[in-house]
């Protein structure tokens, strides 16, 4: 019975996605990255939960770049660069979702609040 508990418990919890809060400083006419692991051989990416304030930042790039592992199957990174714009405070959301999946909750979701100084 404790085992079944404990199973269902760790079913749960892995099957939920989880949100986590960071905070960049950046200044006026610089631009900063946000690197995010990924693996796009499993068919999840990287996306922008919702729009950026674009008085605020300006998206530059994005881009997936792989290991160099030579390894079928081994991760990388999804690199997104970002321009300020003017001084304030901006929301930047992202989700790890498969973009075929209508109706699935993302398995990870990152903010990222971007303090732009001049």
């Amino acid at each position: 019975m404790f085992r079944a508990i404990i199973l269902v418990m760790l079913l749960t919890i892995s099957s939920c996605a989880f949100t986590e809060t960071n905070t960049i400083k950046a200044y006026v006419g610089k631009e900063f990255v946000i690197t995010l692991e990924a693996n796009a051989t499993t068919g999840y990416e990287w996306q922008l939960a919702q729009p950026i304030n674009d008085k605020l930042i300006k998206l530059v790039s994005s881009e997936y770049r792989p290991y160099k592992t030579g390894l079928t199957g081994s991760g990388g990174r999804s690199v997104w660069t970002f321009k300020a714009i003017q001084t304030g405070k901006a929301q930047i959301s992202f989700k790890y979702i498969r973009p075929w999946e209508k109706g699935v909750p993302p398995v990870n979701e990152i903010k990222y609040v971007i303090d732009i100084a001049a």
